[in-house]
């Protein structure tokens, strides 16, 4: 029986084989994290997509911004079918006036699918830094819609 333990045979070191253990632990964690990560990418997106299709809203903001003196808001018409019109801009909190004086036209329609930039001309000075909350409203406020903005 002895001859099957020879005590010359070599062996993985004992510091050899807990640098080993280490790093497949190492390795096996980072590979549950990435794959936790894409698994919330997706359900949240997938969580996104379906709260708005469930609240209704049409009208998607694009991209906000500002030059110092003035907003620069494009909104996309998301709804399927059925055209959107701007119809006000307020924000909160407010400079001096809630309502935005804006130089958007009610005539011009977002058609589906389509993206329209409007400018928005604030009664009170931008600060850099300012959060602000905008409520976007096409329709006549039939559709409404949240956006927070930081002035730059």
């Amino acid at each position: 029986m002895m001859k099957f333990f020879r005590k010359h045979r070599k062996a993985v070191s004992p510091v050899i084989a807990v640098m080993l253990l280490v790093a497949v632990a190492v390795a096996a964690v980072g590979a549950y994290f990435i794959w936790f990560r894409s698994f919330q990418t997706q359900t949240q997106k997938g969580v996104q997509e379906a709260s708005s299709g469930a609240l209704g809203t049409g009208l998607q903001v694009v991209s906000l911004s500002d030059d110092g003196s003035v907003y620069y808001v494009v909104v996309k018409n998301t709804l399927s079918s059925g055209d959107l019109i701007f119809t006000g801009a307020k924000v909160n909190p407010p400079g001096t006036g809630n309502d935005l004086n804006s130089t958007y036209s009610t005539t011009i329609r977002i058609q589906p699918g389509k993206s329209v930039t409007y400018r928005l001309v604030p009664q009170y000075p931008l600060a850099t830094g300012t959060s602000r909350t905008f409520l976007l409203e096409a329709n006549s406020a039939t559709v409404v819609t949240t956006v927070t903005y930081a002035d730059s």
